[in-house]
């Protein structure tokens, strides 16, 4: 009863770079559940990224006998939160495949805010790096999910 969940394509061990880096404006990302991997490389430096205006998003790993670590980074002007955000979350339920490891990198020249509402979730192996002059999380955090 595993859920769906989405991968780079070729498989898991690929990386998927996304270079934006002389974008401006905001660029929303809202949505993206169950990322299996591989590397995911997001760069926007001149423009915001809001991370879950309509829905949250979750980024995670599947245990297989590689252990391969999932490393997905975003570098930003600015990085608001707006939604949930998991790391390392278990896809699916009952039979479903465990996790690895999983390192969220959020870099951001100016700011990382997330709102009063937004939840930020790190499960087991899960390793999240914030990277700014100024970090603002008013929502909650929760570790050893």
């Amino acid at each position: 009863n595993a859920a769906r969940h989405y991968w780079v394509k070729g498989g898991q061990w690929n990386k998927l770079e996304v270079d934006m880096k002389d974008a401006v404006g905001t660029y929303n990302l809202s949505g993206l559940r169950n990322f299996t991997g591989g590397d995911l490389d997001v760069n926007m430096q001149k423009a915001t990224l809001r991370l879950g205006q309509f829905n949250g998003n979750s980024f995670t790993s599947f245990k297989d006998s590689a252990d391969r670590t999932t490393r997905v980074d975003f570098n930003a002007k600015n990085i608001l939160i707006d939604n949930f955000l998991e790391i390392n979350n278990r896809v699916g339920s009952g039979a479903g495949r465990k996790a690895s490891s999983t390192v969220l990198t959020l870099q951001a020249s100016e700011g990382i805010t997330s709102d009063k509402n937004a939840e930020i979730s790190l499960y087991d192996g899960a390793t999240l790096n914030l990277a700014s002059n100024s970090v603002k999380l008013m929502g909650n955090v929760w570790m050893g999910r």
